[in-house]
C-alpha cells in the first residue's frame, strides 16, 4: 500500500503532521470513494491525529471495498485493541492470517494480544504455529523493537518479562539476552547482569560489548579484580577501544581505594 501518489501524505505522517495528512487523504477518497489504499491511509492518519472513531470508520470503508486484505484486517484489529476490545482484535488478526498465512504482522499482533491477555501459553503456541508458515517471524529485529518500545517507556520490569517471554520461544537468541542487560542494569540487579553477560561471552568469546557490560556489572558488585580482567579482554579484542581503557583505569582506582591505598 505505498504508491507515489501518496508520497506527500506519507511524508506528512512521518513528520507528525497528522491533521494535514488527514486533509490530504480525505481529498483523495472524496475524489474517488473506491480508492481502498486512500481509505486505509486516511485511517492511519486519523489514528496518528488521535481521532480513533474516525480512523475506525475509514478502516471499515477500506474493509467494505476489500474484505480479505490482511493489512486492513490487521489495522482493524489494532483499532479494536486501542478500544480495549482485545477479543474482537483477535478475531481480526485470525482473519488476516487466514487470508494470508505468512502475514507477519498478523502473527505478531495475535501473539502480542494473547500475551497482553495473559494467555501466555496460547501466545507461545501461536508463535510455534506462525514460524511454520511465516519464517521471518523468527527474525529478532521486530521483537527487539517491541522490547525497545517498552524499555523507552521506562518500565524496566515489563521489558525483562517481555524478553523472558521471547527467550522462552528462542532460548539461544543472543540479542534477546543482550537487550535484557539494559533493564537489569537499570534495576541495579548486578548479579543477574554479570551472570547473563558471562553466559554471552562464554558463547561468543569475541563479543566486546558483553565483556564491557560484564566488567561494569562487576564494578557494581565491587569485584574489581574480575572487572579489570573483563576490560583487559575487551582491550585485547579491540585495541583501539578507548572506553575499555578508561573503565580499566577507573576500576584500578576503585581497587586501590578498596585496598586502603
Amino acid at each position: 500500500m505505498g504508491e507515489d501518489r501518496f508520497a506527500e501524505g506519507i511524508f506528512l505522517m512521518h513528520t507528525d503532521r497528522f491533521e494535514e495528512a488527514v486533509e490530504f487523504f480525505r481529498e483523495i477518497v472524496e475524489a474517488d470513494p473506491s480508492d481502498v489504499e486512500g481509505w486505509y491511509k486516511l485511517a492511519v492518519a486519523y489514528l496518528g491525529a488521535g481521532r480513533l472513531d474516525e480512523g475506525r470508520a475509514s478502516a471499515e470503508r477500506a474493509f467494505d471495498l476489500r474484505p480479505e486484505d490482511p493489512e486492513i484486517l490487521d489495522l482493524l484489529g489494532g483499532i479494536s485493541s486501542l478500544k480495549n476490545d482485545d477479543e474482537g482484535a483477535l478475531e481480526y488478526f485470525d482473519r488476516a492470517i487466514a487470508a494470508k498465512p505468512d502475514h507477519l504482522r498478523g502473527w505478531i499482533s495475535k501473539i502480542m494480544t494473547l500475551r497482553n491477555l495473559d494467555r501466555v501459553e496460547e501466545a507461545k503456541e501461536a508463535y510455534r504455529q506462525g514460524v511454520g508458515v511465516a519464517l521471518t517471524l523468527r527474525d529478532p529485529e521486530e521483537w527487539n523493537d517491541l522490547a525497545g518500545a517498552i524499555f523507552d517507556r521506562g518500565d524496566w520490569q515489563a521489558t525483562i518479562e517481555f524478553l523472558d517471554f521471547l527467550l522462552d520461544l528462542e532460548p539461544e537468541e543472543p540479542s534477546y539476552k543482550f537487550n535484557k542487560l539494559g533493564p537489569l542494569s537499570k534495576l541495579k540487579r548486578y548479579d543477574a547482569v554479570a551472570e547473563l553477560a558471562e553466559e554471552l561471552v562464554e558463547a561468543m568469546p569475541d563479543f566486546v560489548p558483553g565483556w564491557m557490560v560484564r566488567g561494569i556489572a562487576l564494578i557494581g558488585l565491587e569485584r574489581y579484580d574480575e572487572a579489570v580482567e573483563s576490560f583487559d579482554r575487551a582491550i585485547l579484542l579491540d585495541p583501539t577501544g578507548n572506553e575499555a581503557r578508561e573503565m580499566k583505569k577507573r576500576t584500578l582506582e576503585y581497587l586501590k581505594e578498596a585496598k586502603g591505598g
